[in-house]
Formats: structure tokens, C-alpha cells, sequence
């Protein structure tokens, strides 16, 4: 394995695997392939989305090879799912696609599928238990065409590559509801319901529409935006080893549009937040994560970061310590638009691909990996 140490990037270890039959050998087995992945983070290929299928990373960006390898490669219009109606993306995390089909329409519990479109290979999850799904009453629309949210976790530390999580979540009057599927046991669990009061003392008892938006993912936590009632907003933290919900408060002064967070070194925070008021400017913070999921201390602003002013931007997601962002032309001088990403250390910004969609912020499912040929299957 010493390949995984002596080839600095994974473009010349894909080389030395192209250049020799016994190398290749080496390189494609999965304990090789394993070790590498483990020294490697997966690169950002490319993005899902409704309208437009897969779209990959575009040059000059890194993984622009190895993005169109696996457009060629991959099922990316799922063929091999069962044909039992119309199946929507909603998630991308490990080399995953997670989807669901309502074949009954505006159902709020659907069939939910966790596909890997490499391997062209499938898993459908069983239904809720009716015990668990009595709970929910009354959810509110968190899109147009659907009433819950539905994503994957990280595999936990420990356990097998081709495990995974899924998540369900609704939002209803009165409470928050949520349950957790571990492919590992083939079951649903309950998470504690906490009522938005409890999270938030300022918000009413019945609630009339969604109050959670921008998920985001560091450290073992989902992070979510909660909605104002009636003053400034707070995060809200769900920890996935002790599966709680709980409330942290943003970084004060703004009020937070939209934030992305990331793990820095050192168990720290990094959080680029946006504001109504200045949307060309982002502005880093940085907090010291306290153990065993406890909220972050508090919020330090570090630095400002002022983007062209003749767009308007819209956070997609981090990857591998980079923001995700889609930037559409407010005025009618700006001459080109797309996806870019900036870096957290760096505050480095690279082209990724031209625009997703015109317009507004797209229905986008970030998809990271590996190329074809250093691949493993995560199903």
C-alpha cells in the first residue's frame, strides 16, 4: 500500500493504475482502495439537479476529469430503480443518492430509496412504523411538492463503508418530528420531539408555516437556521451519536439570511453568514466546539469577504472545507454567471461550472467521490 503514501495526488495514482496491468491490480483491490480513500477526501464532482440531471465540476477546475469520467460512467437518470412512478432526488452524501417516489401524490410518507448510480445498486427502506408515524400531525410543506425532509447522515466512526443513515424530519404545529433509519439493523427509531417552544421561547405554541432552512452538517451535527419569532434567529443543532435536538445562538449583531458551516482544525467552527441588508459581502466566524456535541462557545468574526456586487449569491453546501456557491447576474453588465466555490483558510475562489439554473437558488444535490476506476461501491 505504499502507493496510497509515495503518489501525492489521486490523479497519479489513477495514472500508475492506467500504466500496468499488476499496479492495477494493487490499486483496484478494496483494501487498497479503502487505505487511500482514508488518506484522501472525496472530490466534489459535480452537482444534481431536478431540472437538469448531473451537471459535473467543469475545467479548469481539478476534478473536471474525473467529474466527466463519471458522468460517462454513472447512472445519473437512476434506470435501475423500480419503475413505480416519478423518483426525486432529495440528498448525495458518500458516493449515495437518496430518493423517494410518491406514487400516490402529496403524500406525506413516501417510498424512499438510497441509490449508488455508479454501481447501479439500490436499497428501499421500509415504511415508518404506524406507531412512530402517529406522531406526526399537521406538517407544514418544507418545498412546494412535499411535507418532510428527508437526507442522509455520515457514516459513524467504526462502522462499515457501506453503512448509512437516513433521516426524516417534519415540521409540524406544534413540534418538531424526526426519526432515523440505520441500514445497519434495517429499522426506524424515534428522536426526542422537542415543541418550538422548547427550542425557542419566543415562538408561539402553533406554528403556521416551516421555521427550519439551510441545513448544514460539521462535527457529527446537522445545523439548521431557526425562524425568528419575533426577534433575531437562532441555529438549531441536532446531534447525531446522541440523536437531541438543541438551540445555539448565532453570531449576534445581524440578522443571519444564510449561513454554511464547516469543521476547521482543532474541534473549531467556521461559519460564513449572509444578511439581507449586505448581500455581497459574506462575513467568517469562527467559535471553539466544546465536547460531546455541546453548543459552540461564542461566535468570533474574523474576517469579511466582499463578492462582486452585480450578482446575487446563493449558498449550495460545503465540501471538503470549501463553500458552494451559485451566482446569478443582478445587472446587466455582469458578464458571466455560475457555481464557485471558496476556500475557508484561503478565501481562494475557483470556477466550478456555469449556472444551474437562472434565476433562483436550484434544488442542488452536492455529489463527491472518487474516479471511476478508484471507486468502491457504497451499497
Amino acid at each position: 500500500h505504499k502507493f496510497a503514501y509515495i503518489l501525492p495526488t489521486l490523479a497519479d495514482i489513477g495514472r500508475a493504475c492506467a500504466s500496468c496491468a499488476a499496479f492495477r491490480r494493487v490499486i483496484t483491490g478494496h483494501a487498497f482502495l479503502h487505505r487511500l480513500h482514508a488518506l484522501h477526501p472525496p472530490s466534489l464532482l459535480g452537482f444534481h439537479t431536478i431540472s437538469g440531471g448531473f451537471e459535473p465540476a467543469e475545467s479548469p477546475h481539478a476534478s473536471a476529469p474525473a467529474a466527466r469520467a463519471i458522468a460517462g460512467a454513472a447512472d445519473f437518470s437512476f434506470s435501475f430503480l423500480p419503475s413505480w412512478g416519478l423518483w426525486m432526488v432529495r440528498d448525495a452524501r458518500d458516493g449515495r443518492f437518496l430518493l423517494h417516489c410518491d406514487e400516490r401524490m402529496n403524500q406525506t410518507f413516501t417510498t424512499i430509496a438510497v441509490c449508488d448510480p455508479l454501481f447501479r445498486r439500490y436499497v428501499l427502506l421500509p415504511p415508518i412504523p404506524r406507531d412512530l408515524a402517529a406522531a406526526v400531525h399537521q406538517p407544514h410543506r418544507v418545498k412546494p411538492e412535499r411535507k418532510c425532509d428527508i437526507f442522509l447522515a455520515p457514516c459513524g466512526e467504526g462502522e462499515d463503508a457501506e453503512s448509512f443513515s437516513v433521516i426524516w424530519m417534519a415540521q409540524c404545529s406544534t413540534k418538531l418530528v424526526a426519526f432515523v433509519f440505520s441500514a445497519a439493523k434495517r429499522q426506524w427509531r424515534a428522536i426526542s420531539s422537542p415543541s418550538w417552544r422548547d427550542l425557542n421561547p419566543e415562538m408561539p405554541a402553533m406554528t403556521e408555516q416551516r421555521s427550519l432552512s439551510c441545513r448544514n452538517y460539521a462535527y457529527g451535527c446537522f445545523y439548521w437556521l431557526l425562524s425568528n419569532f419575533p426577534r433575531r434567529s437562532k441555529l438549531l443543532v441536532l446531534d447525531v451519536g446522541r440523536m437531541e435536538f438543541s438551540p445555539v445562538n448565532p453570531p449576534s449583531g445581524d440578522k443571519v439570511q444564510e449561513f454554511a458551516i464547516v469543521g476547521l482544525q482543532e474541534s473549531r467552527l467556521g461559519m460564513f453568514a449572509s444578511t439581507s441588508i449586505e448581500v455581497s459581502q459574506l462575513k467568517l466566524f469562527c467559535a471553539n466546539r466544546q465536547n460531546h456535541g455541546e453548543e459552540a462557545n461564542e461566535w468570533a468574526l474574523q474576517k469579511k469577504v466582499s463578492l462582486l456586487p452585480s450578482y446575487r449569491y446563493y449558498m449550495l453546501g460545503v465540501v471538503d472545507g470549501q463553500l458552494v456557491l451559485q451566482r446569478t447576474p443582478n445587472a446587466c453588465d455582469a458578464p458571466d454567471f455560475g457555481c464557485i466555490s471558496l476556500d475557508f483558510k484561503t478565501l481562494k475562489i475557483q470556477w466550478l461550472r456555469g449556472i444551474l439554473k437562472s434565476g433562483y437558488c436550484p434544488l442542488v444535490s452536492l455529489y463527491t467521490g472518487y474516479p471511476p476506476s478508484l471507486s468502491l461501491p457504497t451499497i
